[in-house]
């Protein structure tokens, strides 16, 4: 009794079925674009939010050690105690009574890398870089910034992929 029913139900002619995946195809090419596009935009986000994150830790680490930044011994200063004139210790002491700033130096989400580049020059950090590390620090101005080639920070504080400029 239910083989009659199901037998005559009207079903999609193979037309219908083609156009219907040529509405989805289309919807596709206008959507995945888009979409892609958002993991370029997520990973500018991620550069914006980690250079603000040592940027910011840099300052309170200027504000505790009578306005010095940190120097050559940049990675421990940030990531471990230190006393008033900078020097670290892994542990937590009276002799060593500041920081630790940050847990680890976050990876540049371009580059994948944590590593930094010294500069030891009073000028500011500018150009494209050659080498592609994770960060560049000034010792002399305790300016950090992103150290790819494939990106800059502009001075708006906008990551832009060098791609798109």
């Amino acid at each position: 009794m239910n083989r009659a029913r199901t037998a005559g139900r009207p079903a999609f002619s193979m037309m219908e079925l083609v156009i219907v995946m040529l509405i989805m195809g289309v919807l596709a090419a206008i959507a995945i674009p888009r979409m892609s596009g958002g993991s370029a935009n997520a990973k500018a986000q991620a550069l914006l939010a980690s250079l603000a994150e040592v940027r910011n830790r840099i300052e309170v680490y200027k504000a505790e050690h009578l306005g010095h930044v940190p120097g050559l011994t940049f990675v421990a200063q940030m990531t471990q105690y230190s006393d008033d004139q900078g020097a670290t210790s892994d542990k937590p002491s009276p002799k060593y009574p500041y920081g630790p700033y940050l847990q680890a130096i976050p990876k540049n989400p371009y580059s994948g890398s944590n590593a930094v580049r010294f500069l030891l020059t009073a000028g500011p950090i500018s150009g494209a870089r050659s080498v592609d590390l994770g960060w560049t620090y000034n010792v002399v101005t305790g300016e950090f910034d992103a150290d790819c080639s494939d990106v800059r920070v502009t001075a708006d504080v906008q990551a832009v992929p060098l791609n798109k400029m």
